[in-house]
């Protein structure tokens, strides 16, 4: 059976802490399991995880609350290991530095393996041959149930989905490139992969040939579609601010008028609204935004829609 995705995925890199427990607060703790029991209230039970979010704190939060709530096997767990240390340790796809990540995750969120596990951020330095020999044996130990790759090139996962057929040995299952109505005016962090906008439609046909699962991160661009240009975060503007993109936001309050929702909800839309598989990471605090990303993982625009979305040519569709 080819691999899916759960469609909606909730991000998670903001909860938690770098502190250790013992320094952090009773309501901080609850207020992250807030965020989490109304996810899976909401249906959501997929969530993505990092071994560099907060240091680690973020699976330690997530580990408590599994324990807490006992729902380890409702769950599709995520997470990511391999990112680089930046002057300390830069080049951290290895054998060795993804074990010790995978081990270090597994033990922080206290379960036996995670469905699906990404290598987090390419290394140009990385043996792929290392790669296929590590990821494979994490498989036949059962720490994880699928592997993939966030933040490479089409140019290198192809380059390795070639090793591995030539190895006969599994391919990556899905990959996590950032993707979204919106374009770049600058990475949000080194290293960093899109593969949206005009200049990255080789990786969009890329993905639509191979069927290869897309792990969208910041679809809607930490809150741009949200915010007025005033109050948008600092990473949004930095990343995101362009007349470009503010013509794509106001394009997408237009249609959402049409169908009577809100922008963020048409650019959540237009992600899904793709010739390739894709979910999408959004992450929400408060209950009723996150309800607002399930009604619009529902929502299919056309492709005359997506056109328009992505560069108001002609007129809106009827």
């Amino acid at each position: 059976m080819p691999f899916s995705l759960p469609g909606l995925v909730v991000g998670t890199a903001r909860l938690g802490s770098v502190l250790p427990g013992i320094f952090r607060s009773a309501r901080e703790r609850e207020r992250g399991f807030s965020v989490l029991d109304d996810a899976v209230s909401l249906g959501c039970t997929a969530f993505d995880l990092a071994a560099s979010y907060q240091a680690g704190g973020t699976e330690r939060l997530v580990g408590e609350w599994i324990a807490s709530r006992r729902n380890r096997d409702r769950l599709f767990l995520i997470s990511k290991g391999g990112h680089p240390v930046p002057v300390v340790q830069p080049h951290r796809i290895t054998p060795s530095a993804l074990a010790a990540d995978l081990d270090a995750s597994l033990r922080r969120v206290g379960t036996t393996h995670f469905d699906l596990y990404l290598l987090h951020r390419d290394d140009a330095q990385a043996s792929l041959d290392d790669v296929l020999e590590a990821v494979s044996r994490f498989r036949r130990q059962e720490k994880v149930r699928a592997w993939g790759l966030s933040n490479w090139t089409h140019a290198r996962i192809d380059a390795l989905a070639a090793l591995a057929r030539a190895s006969g040995v599994e391919a990556a299952a899905a990959s996590s490139p950032h993707f979204s109505l919106l374009e770049w005016v600058s990475p949000p962090w080194p290293g960093c992969v899109s593969i949206a906008g005009a200049e990255n439609a080789a990786a969009r046909e890329y993905y639509a040939r191979e069927q290869l699962p897309v792990l969208a991160w910041s679809p809607l661009g930490s809150g741009f579609f949200s915010a007025s240009p005033a109050g948008a975060s600092r990473s949004a503007s930095r990343a995101y601010a362009s007349p470009e993109n503010a013509a794509r936001r106001e394009r997408a309050e237009r249609l959402g008028r049409r169908y009577g929702c809100t922008g963020a909800q048409i650019a959540l839309a237009y992600v899904y609204s793709q010739p390739f598989p894709v979910s999408a990471v959004v992450a929400a605090n408060a209950r009723e935004k996150m309800a607002r990303n399930v009604e619009a993982s529902r929502l299919t625009l056309t492709a005359d829609e997506t056109r328009w979305l992505e560069d108001g040519g002609g007129v809106l569709p009827a």
